[in-house]
């Protein structure tokens, strides 16, 4: 239900209110109850042309009923101790619809009422008339529902506001006071929370860097080893040259060259130490001339 829309509704009965009598005030009461569209009824209920009625013994009976249905329910009609002036088909049918709403507001009823519960509380005869009066209900405004015929379940997701008597003040405060308390612990878990989420992302910062820092070090170390044993290559090469490879070359040419002439020398004094002792020339087969002339080609190799 759009407050706003029933407060509109109710105006056209607190103008005529003003300044009526009894007679009056309780055709008013009875107008009102039974308008469409209209379901709140404080502001009537507060007028002292309608406040006057709780003393008056022949009309306080509209009075007791302008306040069951600002505030009460069907339970609360059939149960009155007074007597009170007979429900209409629309009275009937709209105090059906106000009751509704109390019980969808109410713990334990949560969002989902029984078919069997709503059949105790407000006294109606079979499934099809509880339907009924909840889809009028949804169409109204004053409910947002779903029908489970299967289950036989009424999921009630939201429900209007009705007026609010002054003895009912101090228990929504305390509701109220409750619902304060939980919120702050909720803030102050969340806070909590929040706090060790950026501690958490600080000390990852601070590995994440600190990694990096080490990453770096090991990086300008490969480099520079890499760097000195470039230079260290570099230097070696320049000392040595290339000459210094064929000198060694040559070194080794002129050693061979000499190995090679003290076998041939050698085997020369063996031919001669022969040629003195038999005189058979080389290997016993020769004279002594052919040695001198081989001794002297020796020498001049030399």
């Amino acid at each position: 239900m759009a407050d706003q829309k029933a407060l509109l509704a109710l105006q056209p009965f607190i103008i005529q209110a003003k300044g009526a009598g009894p007679a009056k005030a309780a055709d008013i009461i009875t107008r009102a109850t039974e308008a469409p569209g209209c379901f709140v009824f404080s502001e009537l209920l507060e007028l002292p042309e309608i406040e006057q009625l709780r003393w008056n013994g022949e009309y306080e009976k509209y009075y007791n009923l302008l306040r069951i249905f600002a505030y009460g329910s069907i339970t609360t009609y059939n149960t009155f101790p007074t007597p009170l002036p007979p429900l209409s088909p629309a009275q009937h049918h709209k105090l059906l619809q106000l009751s509704l709403i109390t019980l969808s507001s109410q713990p334990p009823a949560s969002t989902t009422l029984s078919y069997s519960h709503l059949f105790a509380s407000l006294s109606l005869p079979t499934p099809r008339a509880l339907e009924d009066l909840v889809i009028s209900s949804i169409y109204a405004s004053l409910l947002t529902a779903r029908l489970d015929t299967a289950q036989q379940l009424v999921e009630v997701s939201s429900a209007a506001g009705r007026d609010v008597a002054s003895e009912e003040i101090p228990l929504m405060v305390a509701t109220l006071g409750n619902w304060a308390a939980q919120c702050e612990e909720v803030l102050g878990d969340l806070e909590g929370r929040m706090e060790g989420i950026k501690k958490e992302a600080m000390e990852r910062r601070k590995e994440r860097e600190e990694y990096e820092r080490e990453v770096a070090g090991k990086l300008e170390s490969v480099k520079a080893k890499k760097d000195s044993a470039a230079s260290g290559a570099g230097a070696a090469g320049a000392a040595g040259g290339p000459g210094s490879q064929v000198a060694g070359k040559g070194k080794r040419v002129i050693s061979e060259g000499e190995e090679a002439l003290g076998g041939y020398e050698d085997l020369m004094d063996v031919d001669e130490e022969g040629g003195t002792q038999g005189g058979s020339g080389f290997l016993g087969l020769g004279g002594g001339r052919k040695r001198k002339g081989m001794k002297v080609a020796a020498n001049k190799r030399r």
